[in-house]
């Protein structure tokens, strides 16, 4: 666990950020070198993916925002006078606390928009960026192990870990936990690898690929909500916000791969 490096000698920054920043180069780096494939530009895909990436960014934020929305309201005055006197409780509001689901969304809305603004092809961009989500999602939950957050429920049995004291999640010193970000890192490599190579090998049709990352995704990522020790997720019920936002869009990746969706709008064109 290493939660954070000291910048310019003055403040802290979360080493999930610079973990992260890696797998979004290298993916933003492969998609441009593949975009032609694709009937993308590679001056659209560059463009398109640093708006991706802004969009991806405010999504995420977002969505955490409106789950720890209670508590916010709650401890208002706190926040704010942190705030304006900590500038390393700035860096870290600013560049932690973000939801996955709500940087996919920001990111695809996002694309959606560069690509009906300049005439892009939005399917292709989107079958690009299929097998390089889980890329990126991978670096993200191994930023996720090193600070020490998305942690698993306590587990004493194999490959159980133990994090060092940190004072900003006093619940994880001394209590063992099941290593839950490594194995959705290692899940996402995984998906990472087998969609790339299909996608290598053949060009399946417009939006099948974010298709099939979607139902596996979605299936996984409910499964292992179960496996999270932190409560600071927000939900429904029984249900993390997660756990509604898969079940939401588990059928929309089952239209993709069947291709319904993508048959529907050829026709409107």
């Amino acid at each position: 666990m290493l939660p954070f490096i000291t910048v310019f000698d003055k403040f802290k920054m979360p080493l999930y950020g610079p973990v992260f920043l890696i797998g979004l180069i290298i993916a933003i780096a492969i998609a441009i070198k593949i975009a032609p494939k694709y009937d993308v530009s590679r001056e659209d895909m560059l463009f398109t993916s640093i708006l991706a990436a802004v969009g991806m960014f405010v999504g995420a934020k977002i969505l955490f925002f409106i789950t720890k929305l209670p508590d916010i309201i709650d401890n208002f005055d706190k926040l704010v006078n942190q705030i304006s006197t900590d500038i390393n409780y700035v860096v870290n509001y600013a560049f932690g606390g973000l939801v996955f689901y709500g940087g996919l969304i920001g990111a695809i809305l996002a694309a959606f928009w560069y690509c009906k603004r300049y005439d892009v092809n939005f399917l292709g961009v989107i079958d690009i960026y299929a097998p390089l989500i889980p890329l990126v999602h991978a670096f993200g939950r191994v930023g996720c192990f090193l600070a020490g957050c998305c942690y698993g429920v306590e587990y004493h049995g194999f490959l159980a870990v133990e994090f060092p004291y940190n004072e900003m999640v006093p619940e994880l010193n001394e209590v063992p936990r099941f290593p839950v970000q490594l194995v959705e890192a290692g899940l996402n490599l995984i998906l990472f690898i087998v969609l790339f190579t299909i996608t290598k090998k053949k060009k399946l049709k417009p939006g099948r690929a974010l298709g099939i990352y979607l139902i596996y995704y979605t299936i996984i990522r409910y499964i292992l909500e179960m496996l999270r020790g932190d409560v600071i997720r927000g939900g429904i019920g029984i249900f993390s916000t997660s756990q509604i936002i898969s079940i939401i869009l588990l059928p929309i990746g089952i239209i993709l791969v069947r291709g319904k969706w993508i048959k529907n709008v050829s026709q409107n064109d």
